[in-house]
């Protein structure tokens, strides 16, 4: 009798990140490109016309609106803008890749014409502080961050929406964690779950790594091999530290303002952030878990690969300046939806709408119990009040 095990990528196809927020690059080009003509559309039916045209492509045709490239660049630069907030608060880390992935789901469905990101990536960055437990209150995070409390509010409905009410966003830090006590275990002669374990042991395996070939001139690592060429215990476990040190600042940096949560699991991109940190030490990690002999191994080394290009393809230098952030802006609001101009007012419509609509509700259960009671009379006649059982 055999039993079936449940392996790591099964659990990951079983989430809503997988099911609802993983792409191919072409399905996610094609996504954007559909969000972003929905908006163009409703934009051109209010875009100010010197000739009176009433027709929308028309109207639209002298007004120059963001494109596709360049609402994705405006929304990255809110995507830095969340990560240097939530360190000025010293905010754990998930706070932080949670509120840069609600950002990036909320405009795959949502246009920067319809929802500019000024205004959403407060609502998403207090969402995210609530889910990841990290407390602090509206008042407080509305004070801290010089905004109106309801601003932050106005938008929140719409945001879950936008997600799918799906909250949950798999990181791959701790997994990242996980393999730098793997690699620091092996580096002092400590086996833990290890493929070949029965053919390498403890020693066999802390003498293959003290054996790694040197990190090449172009990886992330600070760490430099000793001058004397020979490498001890201690000089491992400063290169495995500086590994992972350096994959964390990839993981902080390329991996969230790039669509890599969308093209890639958390797994994935770890392994890809190592790779780039250190690729002996990431190929040695590999050998332990996937067998040279194995037949998806090529496959999954090549996703890696990839996804380590994207990453690497990153630079700091592609953030739009704020002055550039000012030019868009301002090209952003000759075109955007006037019906969303004030989230803050349409929000307190809406609740009072939903008020209005309950007390309605409210009146109508009433209404219907008179007459129940009012039916139950004309059918029985009134109720003898003062009669009792026995009287006579």
């Amino acid at each position: 009798m055999t039993s079936n095990t449940i392996s790591e990528d099964d659990l990951y196809r079983t989430t809503s990140q997988y099911r609802l927020w993983s792409f191919s690059p072409e399905a996610l080009a094609s996504r954007r490109r559909g969000t972003h003509e929905l908006a163009l559309q409703r934009a051109w039916q209010h875009a100010p016309t010197s000739d009176g045209a009433s027709d929308g492509a028309a109207r639209g045709s002298s007004v120059d609106c963001l494109t596709v490239g360049e609402e994705l660049r405006l929304v990255q630069r809110y995507c830095n803008q969340i990560r240097t907030t939530s360190d000025h608060f010293q905010w754990p880390v998930q706070v932080k890749a949670t509120a840069v992935q609600y950002l990036r789901r909320f405009y795959l469905s949502n246009s920067c014409l319809t929802y500019p990101p000024k205004d959403i990536y407060k609502t998403v960055l207090f969402l995210a502080c609530k889910t990841e437990a990290t407390h602090m209150t509206l008042s407080e995070y509305a004070r801290r961050i010089s905004t109106d409390p309801d601003a932050v509010l106005a938008p929140e409905y719409k945001v879950m929406q936008a997600l799918r009410f799906t909250l949950d966003v798999r990181q791959p830090y701790r997994g990242l964690k996980g393999v730098l006590m793997e690699l620091l275990n092996m580096a002092n002669g400590m086996v833990g779950e290890v493929i070949d374990a029965e053919t390498r042991g403890a020693k066999e395996l802390q003498a293959s790594l003290l054996d790694l070939a040197k990190p090449s001139s172009d990886a992330k690592t600070p760490w430099k091999a000793p001058a004397t060429g020979s490498v001890d215990v201690k000089h491992l476990t400063d290169r495995i530290n500086a590994a992972y040190s350096a994959a964390r600042t990839i993981l902080d940096g390329p991996a969230l303002l790039t669509d890599a949560y969308f093209l890639y699991t958390p797994s994935q991109i770890l392994l890809a952030a190592l790779q780039l940190a250190d690729e002996p030490l990431s190929s040695f990690y590999l050998t332990t878990k996937l067998p040279i002999s194995s037949d998806v191994r090529p496959k999954i080394l090549a996703t890696i690969s990839t996804c380590a290009d994207l990453l690497f393809s990153f630079s700091d230098a592609v953030i739009i300046s704020k002055e550039e952030r000012a030019r868009l802006e301002e090209k952003l609001e000759l075109c955007r939806d006037p019906s969303t101009r004030d989230l803050v007012q349409a929000h307190a419509a809406a609740m009072r709408g939903s008020d209005e609509d309950d007390e309605a509700k409210a009146r109508k259960r009433k209404a219907a119990r008179e007459k129940s009671r009012q039916e139950g009379e004309d059918l029985f006649g009134p109720r003898l009040n003062g009669v009792g059982a026995g009287g006579g």
